[in-house]
């Protein structure tokens, strides 16, 4: 029996199967090895809330919002309890709800976020990527996430939402593909 070929045969498959659950996830969740925050907004109490972490560079941040699909049933009613806001056109992309900042040292913001435009990026909630440039040392970073001035004619009392974070290192170009895979990990996981 050739033991060679069975192996080579079973790595395949299964390189081909992860392969097609990652691009499954990613569609419909962002990416694998993140971190998520459970989040309330409530609109003239908390509109905004900020975390800090730190980063000496040469990575990315990457932070999205899971909200426009929940549901909540109460009693005999069923509501969205966050929900994109209704209007604008499809080529300015609607206004959106939430927003995402990084901001650097001197309060800069460096990225921001909201609903994407144009469409189909409209209908989403919003994500970020933010490369952090090369520093001398550790540098504080603070993330904010907050509420745009709703126009609703009845706002909802609060907003809850997923966070979902990762702190990955920029991998090196070429070279040995788990010296990369290993940079690249979420540093907010270990």
């Amino acid at each position: 029996m050739n033991y060679k070929k069975i192996y080579l045969f079973v790595i395949v498959i299964g390189v081909t199967l992860l392969a097609t659950s990652s691009v499954s996830r990613a569609q419909f969740g962002g990416e694998d090895g993140r971190e998520s925050i459970a989040v309330v907004l409530i609109p003239g109490v908390l509109e905004a809330i900020e975390w800090t972490f730190k980063s000496s560079g040469r990575e990315i941040l990457f932070a999205s919002i899971d909200a426009e699909i929940y549901r909540a049933k109460t009693d005999e009613h069923e509501t969205t309890i966050t929900a994109a806001e209704e209007g604008g056109c499809e080529d300015e992309g609607g206004p959106g709800l939430f927003y995402i900042e990084v901001i650097g040292q001197d309060s800069v913001v460096l990225c921001s976020a909201d609903r994407p435009a144009p469409p189909p990026g409209w209908m989403r909630d919003p994500r970020m990527a933010c490369g952090l440039p090369p520093t001398k040392g550790q540098n504080t970073y603070t993330l904010r996430v907050g509420l745009k001035a709703p126009t609703e004619e009845e706002p909802q009392e609060y907003y809850p939402f997923a966070l979902n974070v990762s702190l990955r290192g920029i991998a090196p170009a070429g070279g040995n593909i788990w010296s990369a895979i290993s940079r690249s990990r979420n540093r907010f996981s270990e």
